[in-house]
């Protein structure tokens, strides 16, 4: 029978390093996946590591089988790029979705950074695909491997598989060549695009990508084609069609030349990260020998409108970070502090910028790290981490990333009481939140930390409102011993001023539906029970003429913070 206080980790030697494959709570489970990894060949040695929990929470961990074996030796594939997963496709167009073209972007990096043809250009033209298609065997191994992956995915046979893919390969191409029956004219803007498809109908999508792949096809370089699609996006005529050129920009930004290029200058691996997250959320500064590309780019990710070209930017940054190439190549004793600069730069008072998966890959960094110490357990590695960030927002907000991940879902309760213990554990607003920040700052940390714990669907009902009212207690008592409320409502000044100053507050966020707003709202009545208000607001503005307009803002503010 299983207790709740001891889990194993079933860890597999990888570059010298032991890392965690998979998680059990079952001694005979956790063996028997362990001796399955060994045969299958993959891997040179595994081993069961049993995590006990004792009372005082700390974690004591016990090798309890380590097996060895001589991994299978394979030829080489130099054409393909390694993937681990690819998603079912089972009709035509799952082909152009954009997970299906990550992972043929990733698949065929080599050929498509040879050719410089992104993904969408590839399956919209009938050329590039004959061309592929001749290149060798490699369309036959491209379908050989996605075929077993999805088959041991979906426990299909392999054969159906990719006969169900060359099926669909046909068909691709049929399609393309259709296209180019119409003897269609390169656009030069994006005018021209919607032109050439004014009567697509259901086609008016891949006839749209179409005609963007003959002009992209005619630039072989990617911050060129990168242009050009920026250069459209700045037309009026696209705005309908933004959501089209995210997914071609998606598959150019899949390449990590093009990357390098874009970029510029970084002094290493950890800075690169940093600028990623950067200009995935439109806050990106241009680095040295950075192409002007970079600040369009920027410009239109700040608005919003490119959230496949984001998805794939933070991607990246989750597959290094994850990854085995240092931070610091140059500066190996600066490994720490770089990773500390780009655990700060994701995780946030507002959340982990690349989510669950951003979490983990920062628990297997730090892992690697410490590896020194010997086998660093995921307890540990994730007890390391929670030391390296500044407060406890910070943790809090991580450990609710990290939960919703295949490692945190695999730690079960032991997670569960970590994210207990650090919200209970903090009493009063210095333990939440530095000092040195602006108040304002300070209250809106606590408000989105709320907000996270209140939107944990992993911790039950009960839980999460215990956790989240206890960081509403710490806000409200923060506005009662600092006397915030006050300091908006002065007694001083006009009535006017002091009452839409109030009601601001009550909307500006920075609040807790509970007792911390309710205490500002209570100072809000007060004043609208006060006999006359309306003429006491309305003498109290200076500007006679300013003063209907005034009440009529507080009214409307009124409505918008929920008052009726």
């Amino acid at each position: 029978m299983s207790s709740p206080n001891v889990s194993f980790e079933i860890q597999v030697l990888t570059d010298s390093h032991w890392v965690v494959a998979e998680f059990a709570s079952d001694e005979a489970k956790a063996k028997a996946f362990a001796d399955n990894l060994l045969q299958k060949g993959n891997h040179s040695a595994v081993r069961v590591v049993r995590d006990r929990r004792g009372v005082d929470g700390l974690h004591k961990e016990t090798v309890i089988q380590e097996k060895t074996a001589a991994v299978k030796s394979s030829a080489p594939d130099i054409s393909l790029s390694p993937v681990k997963e690819a998603p079912v496709c089972r009709s035509l167009g799952d082909f152009y979705q954009l997970e299906a073209r990550l992972t043929l972007g990733r698949l065929l990096r080599k050929y498509l950074d040879e050719v410089v043809v992104s993904p969408t250009e590839l399956l919209h033209s009938a050329a590039e695909m004959k061309r592929f298609g001749d290149k060798g065997t490699l369309l036959f191994s491209s379908i050989d491997r996605i075929s077993t992956l999805q088959a041991t995915a979906t426990g299909e046979e392999g054969k159906a598989r990719r006969d169900f893919l060359n099926k669909m390969w046909d068909e691709g191409i049929a399609r393309a060549r259709k296209f180019m029956a119409t003897k269609p004219a390169v656009p030069k803007t994006f005018a021209d695009v919607l032109k050439g498809v004014e009567k697509g109908g259901d086609e008016h999508p891949y006839l749209c990508l179409s005609f963007m792949a003959l002009r992209l096809l005619e630039v072989r370089s990617w911050l060129g084609k990168l242009d050009i699609l920026l250069g459209w996006a700045a037309e009026e005529a696209a705005a309908p069609a933004l959501a089209l050129m995210d997914g071609v920009v998606a598959d150019i930004l899949n390449s990590a030349q093009l990357i390098q290029d874009l970029l510029g200058y970084q002094a290493n691996l950890g800075a690169a990260l940093c600028s990623l997250a950067d200009l995935a959320e439109g806050k990106g500064t241009a680095a040295k020998f950075a192409p002007e590309t970079f600040a369009g780019l920027n410009v239109l990710l700040s608005s919003g409108k490119l959230e496949q070209a984001r998805q794939v930017l933070l991607g990246r940054v989750v597959r290094e970070l994850g990854g085995q190439n240092p931070l610091s190549r140059h500066e190996p004793k600066q490994e720490y502090e770089v990773y500390q600069k780009v655990m700060h730069r994701l995780v946030s008072h507002r959340g982990v910028v690349g989510g669950p998966a951003a979490a983990e890959a920062l628990v297997h960094r730090i892992s690697r790290i410490h590896s020194h110490l010997g086998s660093v357990g995921a307890g540990h590695a994730v007890e390391m981490t929670l030391s390296a960030l500044a407060d406890t927002v910070l943790r809090v907000q991580f450990l609710l990333a990290l939960a919703q991940s295949p490692l945190g879902q695999g730690m079960g309760r032991a997670l569960v009481d970590m994210l207990a213990g650090r919200v209970r554990g903090a009493k009063g607003i210095d333990a939440w939140v530095p000092v040195r920040l602006p108040p304002p700052e300070r209250m809106a940390a606590l408000a989105a930390v709320n907000r996270s714990l209140l939107a944990a669907e992993f911790l039950e009902e009960g839980g999460r409102r215990e956790l989240a009212g206890a960081v509403d207690d710490t806000l409200a008592a923060y506005l009662v011993d600092e006397g915030v409320i006050e300091k908006i409502d002065k007694p001083d000044d006009p009535l006017a001023l002091r009452a839409i100053r109030l009601i601001k507050f009550c909307g500006s966020g920075v609040l807790i539906e509970g007792k911390s707003l309710n205490l500002a709202r209570a100072r809000v009545i007060d004043h609208l029970r006060q006999p006359q208000f309306e003429e006491k607001f309305l003498a109290s503005v200076p500007e006679p003429g300013k003063a209907e307009k005034h009440l009529r803002e507080f009214h409307r503010l009124l409505v918008e913070t929920g008052f009726r």
